[in-house]
């Protein structure tokens, strides 16, 4: 008997908020972001806020985030580093009805799958930066 894999699909948005040094200084920072679509979907984006989101309000849309250091600038190769935890993350996510027990996360999802997302994306913002290519023509 052969046996199928449920594979997640994940989409990215490319748009990366921009901040500027003021709104840097003055407190604005950037989150990863997780939209849990159900299914095994799940939308990954940067967003910029002026003040720390709330998991609460945050768990009601079904998003995860995760706060970034100022540096970061990118998010596909840090996609692509953490794409299995975040694979198993949209898999195992499950899109929920409000009910009288559980009147405010719209979806229950692996937390042990969100804390190794979470570690990638940390140890993504830590890694060594390689000295920019050098240009071939000189």
């Amino acid at each position: 008997m052969k046996e199928t894999l449920a594979m997640a699909s994940l989409q990215v948005d490319p748009a990366r908020p921009a901040l500027t040094s003021e709104q840097t200084l003055t407190g604005w920072r950037r989150e990863f972001c997780v939209e849990l679509l159900g299914e095994g979907q799940a939308r990954i984006f940067l967003r910029a806020v002026e003040s720390p989101s709330l998991k609460a309000d945050e768990l009601r849309q079904a998003i995860l985030f995760h706060r970034l250091g100022a540096a970061f600038d990118d998010l596909e190769g840090c996609v692509a580093a953490a794409r299995e935890p975040l694979e198993h993350l949209a898999r195992t996510a499950v899109r929920q009805k409000p009910s009288q027990d559980n009147l405010f996360a719209a979806v229950t999802y692996d937390r042990g799958a969100w804390d190794r997302v979470v570690n990638g994306v940390e140890r993504w913002q830590r890694r060594p930066r390689s000295a920019s290519p050098r240009d071939p023509n000189r």
